[in-house]
């Protein structure tokens, strides 16, 4: 035929362009990268200073206030996220930046610059930094630990260089760092008595040491035309040698030697981080990959190297991957992949179940060959294979084959009318190529504009959602309207009727054709009833939604989680490894646990996206624990909560599932803002008390923490003036009694060591210990002790002071039992915490999952908005009626009971990802109301009237309607079915907001189409 297009006058042209477009996407699905989660940005950099010998609120009026002073003059600094921590000689401040921030790293340089190197910063003396680490958001590719053999820290060291030197070969190996090492430390002890009987002052150590142990420059002499240089160089060689450096002379005339005052003794200082693996002595070594690599591929590299290094390395050392993140991804890519695999079956079963063979061939084809071609495009787009563009494209699945479904539907109906194959095929999608197009492009618009109104981590986390239903849609179409009128050509060579026009043998959608053509004749004469139906299953479905429990995010489904614990504030690191023993102990009895890191003193290196690491503190460890079953996690987790309080009740431990989403420290959180700090504490006090009287709430603590003792040193200035001691040099003297002072270095080779001259252990434990300290006075050159110079005085003091957005903030934070949800405890306690009576300037707000969904909130809104306008305006291009566009847009809400219905039979919250499956689904059901409203015109063209124009529309588009509406649900059934906590909710929503929305959508759109355009009915039902 002359009116044939070329792609069907030249079908080898067509068919060879589409086997190369499909074997582009399978090279593409290949090629792409994997990550378990979509890239994150995260904004968030940790500014830490040091302010030796300064209380909590010292550090925060004399540094911490001055320092987010000049930080809240950048504009690109989020003010109320950046949030301070002052603590006894430390402040370390988070500083989170706004999210239209796209490069963090030229922020950070710039603050770099302005901060650090040119030194604007007036701080006051003794304050050492700033340190700005902006490695923070870094996310490790995999942990290993090294352990076994009953090696110690040096060999462990050894062993662990030659490693970290193989993984940096690696092409894609960006940060190599090492966790848990230990350093050794020569100390040279000594008591008062034995100094004192000598008459030698610490100061004179300290100077012998440093004389002794120099390299200097000692000139250069000339000879023979040359310069030659004089060394002195007299650093010492052995440990042995310090004491043997001569530091005083007896009144008799004898040398006094530093082994004379003090014990000289080599070997590993007093831990401040510590590291186990399953609860035995190791190092850890954490890699990170480049960007832009396969992080699969990273990982199989990285083990193929391990294994090649293995033969240099003892046999009985022993090398475990604590966090392995490719061979995550590498579970978590094949899970979704077999979801993918089994949708597709599903999909095409149901269609060949549901339509003759010939025809469901056709539109079975649709399926693989759009899905490959979207691989490619996703490929060029720069998207990754990660959860979030699989799951999508799984939702997707029943929906790319729909415009194929519909064409082939045509197709066949042109040749029930007597029509040739040539013509059928011209035409089948011709005809219908604006309602297509139309319903197509609605349901982009459904999902579209969350990508201009959800912003910061959440946004970037459902990035990929809306490119791929864009993309793959719009492959759907094209492939309908360019291949599917070729494979029906080919495939399908008479229609449903066959030649004889006799009708064809029972099928569930005849027969359900027959039984909706009577049902039809009863809604529409009863039309306005049918409305008020459809009405009430709108209202029924929005008050079920607004009962639903609700969360935001549900936790990650991994095979992992964490332990944080806590000590009282001021327990010293010894304290925390006895509390840490136990709970290893518990856990190597634990069958369910695989393996388990232990980090004591500070937090893991950043192993999952949302997992903040803790700033360092002797009272804090934590553990970080693999299991065997991840559907038995969860179980375990709040097992391990009832058991570990026992088993540690001295100490706060928490056992955490890791969060996916939106970061919070808590799911329940609630924060005042004021300026005094009792009555901030006395505030905090009153929330707890009222979230711990909630059942299922637990785990309720504040930011602040406990209080800590302190001794405070009051000089008795006349005394001290007269005996020439100032402040300074007694702080000084203490520390270096009590804590060690570093006096000089001894190198073996390029191991520094240090050299440390400290009391002995027994003078260091006491109140007792710190009255009968001596001090050596400048002016008598006697020893004084430290209870003739001041007054001792023990007190408590604020441990922590958070400021959050430059005010002093206190947050009370709860966690949730089994089977309660964040929202149930907000909603038991929002009564009694607004009941608190506030004193001017002070302020209440909630944190939390509430401040993330609050947040958040807006975007969605702002996104169905904009969704439900575009989707008006398109309809409005088409029917050129906005009466008609309205009639077509009331089938959106029609969705919502079905939605609600399906959470309730999963019994799964209405979830963050829910509520955008629920907007989806309105561009779904749209396309429906599309082809039933576009066909009740094309009638009415026809010169038939109203209501038998509305029965037809009816009874012609219910196949289509079912098939497609049938192909999608069972699409995202294996979803379903999978219990995914993150995906399940979304899938439920969209199979059976299709499937109720399809029965109302036949019976009411008619209806109220009818009743909108009544007046010009002609005719009446039949």
């Amino acid at each position: 035929m002359k009116d044939m297009p070329y792609w069907l006058r030249h079908p080898q042209v067509t068919l060879l362009c589409t086997a190369m477009l499909f074997a582009a996407g399978v090279w593409a699905l290949l090629k792409m990268p994997r990550r378990e989660d979509p890239k994150i940005t995260v904004r968030v950099g940790v500014m830490a200073l040091l302010y030796p010998g300064a209380t909590s609120e010292q550090v925060e009026q004399q540094v911490t206030k001055y320092v987010e002073e000049r930080l809240f003059r950048y504009p690109e600094v989020r003010k109320e996220k950046t949030f301070s921590t002052s603590r006894p000689g430390y402040c370390f401040i988070n500083i989170e930046l706004e999210e239209w921030v796209k490069r963090p790293d030229v922020f950070w340089s710039k603050l770099r610059h302005d901060l650090l190197e040119t030194r604007e910063l007036r701080l006051p003396p003794g304050v050492i930094g700033p340190i700005l680490d902006t490695d923070f958001g870094d996310t490790i590719a995999v942990l290993i630990a090294l352990h076994g053999g009953g090696y110690g820290y040096r060999e462990l060291k050894e062993y662990a260089e030659r490693i970290e030197e193989g993984l940096r070969s690696l092409r894609a190996t960006s940060k190599v760092k090492r966790f848990g090492e230990q350093k050794e430390q020569i100390y040279v002890t000594s008591t008062l008595e034995r100094l004192a009987q000598y008459r030698v002052p610490i100061t004179r150590v300290i100077q012998a040491l440093q004389g002794r142990n120099a390299v200097q420059f000692a000139g250069r002499f000339e000879a023979g035309g040359a310069k030659v240089p004089i060394t002195a160089n007299a650093l010492f060689e052995t440990p042995e040698q310090i004491g043997r450096v001569m530091v005083d002379v007896s009144p008799t005339g004898q040398p006094v030697y530093i082994g004379d005052v003090a014990q000289v003794e080599r070997r590993y200082q007093d831990p401040e981080f510590v590291t186990r693996f399953n609860g035995e002595r190791a190092l850890m070594i954490s890699v990170e990959m480049q960007e832009g690599y396969n992080i699969v591929e990273f990982g199989r590299q990285l083990s193929e190297k391990l294994a090649a290094m293995r033969p240099l390395l003892p046999p009985d050392l022993n090398i475990d991957l604590l966090a392995n993140q490719p061979l995550v991804v590498q579970k978590r890519i094949a899970s979704f992949m077999k979801e993918f695999g089994i949708a597709i079956f599903s999909v095409i079963l149901v269609t060949m179940a549901l339509l003759p063979f010939h025809v469901a061939l056709v539109a079975a084809i649709a399926i693989p060959v759009t899905v490959a071609i979207t691989f490619a495009i996703l490929y060029l787009a720069g998207i990754e294979l990660q959860q979030v563009s699989i799951s999508m494209l799984v939702v997707m699945l029943g929906i790319l084959v729909d415009d194929a479904i519909v064409v082939a539907d045509n197709y066949v109906e042109l040749l029930d009318r007597g029509e040739s194959r040539d013509f059928a095929a011209a035409h089948c999608a011709r005809e219908i190529l604006i309602p297509v197009l139309v319903a197509t492009v609605t349901i982009i618009a459904a999902f579209l504009p969350n990508l201009f109104t959800l912003h910061g981590s959440v946004g970037e986390f459902i990035f990929s959602m809306p490119v791929v239903v864009a993309i793959s849609l719009s492959v759907s179409f094209a492939v309908a309207f360019f291949l599917t009128p070729l494979l029906c050509r080919r495939f399908i060579r008479q229609g449903l009727r066959g030649h004889g026009g006799a009708p064809p043998k029972f099928s569930l959608v005849s027969w359900m054709e027959r039984g909706y053509a009577r049902v039809s004749v009863v809604a529409l004469n009863h039309r306005r009833l049918a409305c008020l139906f459809g009405l009430a299953a709108v209202a029924a479905g929005i008050l079920l939604l607004r009962h639903l429990p609700q969360r935001f995010f549900p936790p990650a489904e991994r095979e992992q989680f964490v332990i944080d614990v806590w000590l009282p504030e001021g327990s010293s690191i010894h304290a925390t490894d006895a509390v840490m023993r136990r709970i290893e102990a518990e856990l190597r009895a634990e069958p369910l646990v695989a393996n388990f890191g232990t980090f004591l003193g500070f937090s893991a290196p950043r192993f999952y996206y949302n997992v903040d690491p803790q700033q360092p503190a002797e009272n804090y460890g934590q553990i970080l624990v693999n299991t065997k079953d991840v559907d038995r996690t969860p179980a375990l987790v709040y097992a391990l909560r009832q058991r570990l309080r026992r088993a540690a009740p001295e100490a706060f431990v928490a056992v955490k599932e890791l969060q996916q989403g939106d970061h919070y420290s808590a799911p329940v959180e609630v924060r005042f803002s004021g300026d005094e700090l009792a009555g901030l504490k006395a505030l905090a006090a009153k929330a707890a008390e009222i979230f711990r009287s909630i059942p299922g709430s637990e785990y309720v603590h504040t930011d602040w923490r406990d209080d800590s003792y302190q001794l405070r040193v009051d000089l008795n200035q006349p005394v001290a003036n007269r005996l020439g001691f100032t402040n300074a040099a007694v702080a000084r003297s203490l520390a270096g009694s009590f804590e060690g002072i570093p006096a000089t270095t001894f190198w073996e080779g390029s191991r520094a060591v240090d050299v440390v001259l400290r009391l002995d252990e027994s003078r260091r434990r006491s109140f007792d210990n710190v009255r009968d300290a001596y001090l050596t006075s400048p002016v008598t050159g006697t020893k004084v002790p430290l209870r003739q110079l001041a007054h001792l005085r023990p007190e408590w003091q604020t441990s922590r002071i958070v400021r959050r957005n430059g005010v002093r903030t206190i947050t009370v934070r709860s966690f949730f039992q089994e089977g309660v949800f964040a929202s149930d405890l907000v909603r038991a306690a929002r009564g009694g915490i607004e009941a608190i009576p506030l004193p001017r300037g002070y302020n209440v707000a909630w944190g939390g999952e509430k401040e993330s969904q609050e947040s958040m909130t807006g975007g969605i809104v702002a996104a169905a908005v904009i969704s439900g306008v575009m989707i008006f305006l398109i309809l409005v291009f088409q029917f050129h009626a906005p009466v008609q566009a309205l009639v077509v847009m009331s089938s959106i809400p029609l969705s919502f009971f079905g939605a609600a219905i399906g959470l309730l039979l999963i019994g799964m919250p209405f979830s963050f990802v829910a509520q955008i499956g629920l907007i989806g689904v309105g561009g779904v059901v749209v396309r429906n109301s599309i082809l039933l409203i576009d066909y009740i015109n094309e009638r009415r063209r026809a010169g038939e009237p109203l209501l038998k124009a509305a029965r037809e529309a009816g009874a012609r588009r219910l196949r289509p309607i079912f098939l497609t509406t049938m192909a999608a649900a069972v699409g995202v059934t294996p979803m379903i079915l999978s219990g995914s906590l993150m995906w399940a909710p979304m899938a439920a929503v969209i199979a059976f907001g299709l499937l109720f929305s399809m029965f109302f959508t036949l019976l009411v759109v008619p209806s109220l189409y009818v009743v909108a355009c009544g007046r010009r009915a002609e005719g009446g039902a039949e």
